[in-house]
């Protein structure tokens, strides 16, 4: 054996050994998760501060008919970017692409809030949507080369956690901005954290772990070929026609119009096209259909669609209970709904710590999703006669639910794949569905929310036309009430209307337990174990062919 052979082998055994040897520890470990947190911090504080400053940006733009694209132009590329931003992280470099997706970020916040015009401002959400996704992803797959199978599942509950006091702080925060100072500060408040959030990865951010993948080998041009432009212009459009439809249909448009039920059509024809592209594309594509083999990753990305699909519905139509049934202000919505945000934030940690500790996941999963059918269902009850101890209560059983079952399809996708770089695909697609889901349940809630008012309103205040009651919104209701008696009832429609979103709510959380039991039942530590024996097995295998060569 020649003196390269000698000096490969050798590079070899030293990467394989620095797999199980430099995780980084102590301060560079505890700054690297901040600093992923913080990332994680941006995208899901982003996510919510704008929506209570949509009315005062499409006035100011004098854009009301532009309001779906406002909201939906993040939404689609939130949604769209996950697999290619799983697929980039493959390809390239983590810390690069995860320092490079943060400053289209900021770009993206930058333009927003300086837009002269809509147009301006929804291309700039396009673009936030796209580092967004790419923030997410890179805190789920970074994690792989900063510790342990073993360990993940804690520190991955530390990185996400973030979501669940996001979720109730955001809009208060958007709130503050919108009414004291500018709508415009919704965008600027990015700029500091994510320059923080640049200074802390290119610090900290150490992926020793990387070794020799021979996808970050190929030359540029290569590597953009791999990327799939193809697959990715057919996903995109596909899921333009559906976000499309879902939030015209039934609102501005009949659904059953020519123009909604052709974008439907479009939607299924060029999904079609796009799995045909998959499939042709086999290893290089945005989604491996093998990966569809796995039936981990299946049911872990059905369970997604449906966890999410339920708790964007209690996120977005829960302030309506409390705006439009109690009488509550905006700032007062976001902090009655920490009672869901506060528990989900402490039970993801418990549900990473036992996990981490045990090695079983799915006992926390089922466990949290039984939870979570318990207080939903009782949250299918509250009206205006619920008192804040009732809904507070269910709102906590619904949230410690979420936070002890939300990580775990992430955390089992981390168990089942054979390679560091197919964890970031898998994880793609498995946040692809998570977001269909909860797009999807913002438009279905909505079309229920309608439909509930066009019943109840007639029922309980027969005087009041149902049509201005939704043309009015939650939040003046007293517009169209002679007395106080009939405030009361409309009050009460409102409830009863909000009931119908919440049942839907209850019948996909129940959905998602069955869905949850077709992952595979493993444990974390038997395979950390296996997989250390094998690397220290090819480390000796390794260090004798060097001894015999020599």
């Amino acid at each position: 054996m020649d003196q390269t052979d000698q000096n490969r082998n050798t590079q070899t055994a030293n990467s394989s050994t620095r797999d199980l040897n430099e995780y980084p520890t102590g301060f560079a470990l505890a700054m690297t998760l901040f600093s992923l947190a913080l990332g994680t911090f941006l995208m899901a504080l982003d996510t919510t501060i704008i929506a209570v400053a949509v009315p005062k940006i499409s006035t100011q733009f004098n854009a009301l008919g532009q309001v779906g694209w406002i909201g939906s132009s993040y939404l689609i590329t939130l949604t769209t970017f996950q697999v290619i931003a799983g697929k980039t992280y493959k390809e390239f470099n983590p810390k690069t692409t995860y320092m490079v997706l943060v400053i289209v970020f900021e770009a993206g916040s930058i333009i927003c809030a300086t837009a002269l015009s809509s147009v301006a401002f929804i291309v700039g959400r396009a673009i936030v949507g796209v580092g967004a996704a790419g923030l997410i992803q890179g805190a789920l797959g970074i994690i792989t080369y900063i510790s342990t199978l073993e360990k993940r599942p804690f520190h991955l509950a530390i990185v996400i956690s973030v979501f669940g006091i996001t979720n109730s702080c955001g809009p208060m925060i958007g709130g503050v901005f919108t009414d004291r100072v500018s709508w415009r500060w919704c965008f600027w408040v990015n700029l500091p954290f994510g320059g923080l959030t640049l200074i802390l990865v290119l610090l900290f951010l150490d992926v020793k772990t990387l070794g020799s993948s021979s996808a970050r080998q190929h030359p540029i041009h290569v590597k953009l070929k791999r990327l799939d432009p193809v697959g990715f212009v057919l996903l995109i459009s596909s899921v333009c026609c559906l976000f499309i439809a879902l939030q015209e249909g039934g609102t501005s448009v009949p659904w059953k119009s020519a123009r909604i039920i052709g974008l439907l059509i479009g939607f299924g024809l060029l999904g079609v096209l796009f799995w045909v592209s998959q499939w042709m594309m086999r290893d290089d594509a945005l989604v491996p259909v093998r990966f569809f083999r796995q039936r981990t990753i299946v049911f872990g990305s059905l369970f997604l669609f449906c966890d999410n699909m339920s708790n964007y519905l209690k996120l977005y139509y829960l302030p309506f209970y409390f705006q439009a049934v109690l009488d509550t202000s905006a700032i007062r919505s976001g902090v009655n709904y920490m009672a869901l945000a506060v528990p989900q934030f402490f039970a993801l940690l418990l549900s990473g710590g036992l996990v981490s500790r045990f090695g079983y996941y799915m006992p926390a999963i089922l466990f949290g999703q039984a939870l979570c059918v318990v207080g939903t269902g009782f949250l299918t009850q509250i009206n205006t006669t619920t008192s804040t101890a009732e809904w507070a209560g269910y709102m906590i059983l619904v949230g410690f639910g979420l936070g002890m079952g939300i990580n775990i399809p992430h955390i089992a996708i981390q168990a089942v794949m054979e390679t560091d770089e197919d964890i970031f695909l898998a994880n793609g697609i498995a946040t692809l569905f998570s977001q269909l889901g909860g797009s999807i349940a913002i438009s279905m809630g909505n079309a229920l929310l309608i439909n509930g008012l066009d019943a109840s309103v007639p029922t309980y205040a027969p005087g009041v036309s149902a049509k201005a009651i939704i043309d009015a919104g939650p939040l003046n209701l007293s517009e169209f009430a002679s007395s106080a008696a009939v405030l009361s009832n409309l009050r009460v429609a409102y409830g009863k209307a909000i009931q119908h979103v919440l049942i839907f709510a209850l019948v996909i959380i129940c959905t998602s337990v069955p869905v949850a039991c077709g992952m595979q039942w493993l444990n974390l530590k038997s395979i950390s174990k296996d997989q250390e024996n094998a690397k220290a097995m090819q480390n000796n295998k390794v260090e004798n062919e060097i001894e015999k060569s020599t």
